[in-house]
């Protein structure tokens, strides 16, 4: 079975759930989800695939013809359509919606079939009462501007209107937000690094724009170090959505990985589209392509290269960004971490990432087995978190954070500055009183990397008597247990009073000690624990050089390893 047949076999199968569900329903908003405009794409490809079930199926052309009519329904006298839960009027979400139905146009188009010619005719009417909306339309968000590009790219495509590359350009002028080691603004490893994948390989084709070519290579080659053991993808620190979401590749990533494999013939991007083959969630969209596309999707035959398991890789090093480091804490100005610089650990099972520019400091994996996120709470003029603007190499294996921080207090204001206005404080210019009783506050985290889990060790000696809590966040599948584990008043939060925790899912294991308790804070204060974690803490007080271990092994060892 070819490729194209394996996906289109699941197009089916997605169709015949879909019917099921839509003729069982009595709910009508549920009805009205499932019968939109998204059935342009699912279905024109079975309609018109030789190998379909469903080719040239009659039954099939009234659902399209609904999809059609959801299409042109849903769309405004701007032009544009909205997001319905979030952004209103939206050309980037327009541009979105003409990328697909571009394809799905395409593919009904080149069939020549003269029964789908209100199909195309409508689709057609849909993308030119689009023109006005994509040929002035904003953004957003960074990757808005290149999911305009790629609609404006597939518009020029179909109506060669020199206008649709010319307003192309006024967002590609801006230059491409990508690092010099691939990693957008957003930080969006399960998302939107694809979503900009498939619509930039669309401006770099049709307007033979090479740094959109290059821009795409280079997010593709940063993703070989973005994958856990069990090939889902690295979203720890992700800037959007997907953030701390189990995710494996889609069909953006499936569908840009084939083209740019096929047309490169890298062996490492051979490798990831052949991954991509085994655990993408792939549908229409790929299967669109393949028709389409059949040579460019084509992977080239030869020697593969094999994905990286074992490795350290330092991201961003040198680069710093904003985090809170002052009172008051809602006066910092925050910025999004783009370079954050952050650390990839893989040995076999094991997986860790440090990551700077944010609360959570650190992800391990070892096989299923999941800590989801280590925070470091502070009892300091209610941080809650501590967030490091950058790492340091300071070894071998061995990665250093730090930053000072100010807590003080404001003196009163002169009388001239609050004449008028009644005692009212927030009115008050409270930016301009001076400060008091100021404390710096230093602190350091250090994270040697191991061949079976990592040491962390805490520096913060200056400012004697303040409280630290170690929260290390396990996925709730799991379990934890220990001589030393205790339960709190809090459901779901558990302290390490001495010893070591072991936290075991399906015969993998990690252990974490040694646990201590210095004060009695469950929570620091201000910080929001995560109900859908299982939660583990030590309490420490200051001054602390103090060591902990991680240490990641297979349940059969039955004993803790030295």
């Amino acid at each position: 079975m070819s490729e194209a047949v394996r996906i289109l076999r699941m197009v089916e199968e997605h169709w015949e759930q879909l019917l099921n569900k839509i003729e069982q329903t009595d709910d009508e908003l549920e009805r009205e989800a499932w019968v939109s405009r998204g059935l342009i794409n699912l279905l024109s490809p079975l309609y018109c695939h030789s190998e379909s079930n469903y080719y040239r199926d009659a039954s099939l052309l009234p659902w399209i013809e609904q999809g059609v009519e959801c299409l042109l329904k849903d769309q405004l006298d701007s032009g544009c359509i909205s997001l319905l839960n979030c952004n209103i009027d939206s050309p980037p979400d327009t541009a979105f919606q003409v990328h697909g139905t571009a394809i799905a146009y395409h593919v009904l188009e080149r069939s020549g079939f003269p029964e789908l010619s209100d199909v195309t005719g409508g689709i057609k009417l849909f993308l030119e009462r689009a023109k006005p909306c994509l040929l002035t339309g904003g953004i957003h968000t960074p990757n808005h501007r290149w999911v305009i590009c790629g609609a404006l790219a597939n518009m020029y495509e179909i109506f060669g209107d020199e206008a649709f590359k010319n307003r192309a350009f006024q967002f590609l002028e801006e230059g491409l937000d990508i690092t010099d080691y691939g990693e957008w603004t957003e930080r969006s490893n399960a998302m939107y690094n694809s979503a900009l994948a498939i619509h930039l390989i669309d401006v770099a084709e049709v307007f033979d724009h090479e740094p959109s070519y290059e821009a795409v290579r280079s997010n593709l080659f940063m993703m070989q170090y973005m994958f856990h053991p069990d090939n889902h993808i690295v979203t720890e620190y992700s800037g959007r959505q997907d953030l701390g979401q189990r995710a494996t590749m889609n069909d953006w990533y499936y569908t840009s990985l084939h083209l740019m494999a096929s047309k490169d013939r890298n062996p490492l991007l051979i490798s990831m589209a052949v991954l991509a083959e085994e655990t993408a969630q792939v549908g229409s969209n790929a299967l669109m392509y393949w028709m389409l596309y059949p040579e460019k999707m084509a992977l080239p035959e030869g020697q593969i290269e094999p994905m990286p398991e074992n490795y350290t890789v330092f991201l961003g090093e040198g680069n710093r960004v904003n985090v809170p480091v002052n009172i008051p804490y809602g006066n910092q100005i925050r910025r999004h971490p783009h370079g954050a610089p952050l650390v990839r650990h893989r040995r076999g099972k094991l997986s860790v990432t440090v990551m700077s520019g944010q609360p959570e400091l650190l992800y391990v994996q070892f096989g299923r087995s999941r800590m989801v996120g280590y925070k470091l709470g502070l009892g300091w003029f209610g941080i809650a978190n501590v967030t490091f603007p950058s790492i340091e190499q300071v070894g071998d294996s061995r990665y250093r954070m730090e930053i000072e921080l100010e807590g003080c207090y404001f003196d009163s204001l002169p009388p001239e500055r609050v004449r008028g206005l009644n005692g009212s404080f927030v009115d008050m210019p409270n930016l301009e009183r001076a400060k008091t009783h100021v404390t710096i506050l230093k602190a350091a985290v250090e994270f040697e990397l191991l061949e079976d889990g990592l040491n962390i060790t805490l520096i913060s000696d200056n400012v004697p008597g303040v409280y630290f809590q170690h929260v290390f966040q396990f996925d709730s599948d799991g379990e934890i247990g220990g001589e030393g584990v205790r339960p709190t008043e809090i459901p779901g939060i558990l302290q390490l009073s001495k010893g070591y925790a072991l936290y075991e899912y399906d015969g993998e294991c990690i252990e974490i000690g040694p646990g201590e308790k210095k004060h009695r804070d469950v929570v620091m204060r201000n910080e929001k624990p995560n109900p859908d974690v299982i939660r583990l803490t030590i309490n420490s007080v200051t001054p602390l050089r103090q060591t902990l271990s991680i240490r990641c092994y297979d349940a059969v060892r039955k004993a803790r390893p030295n």
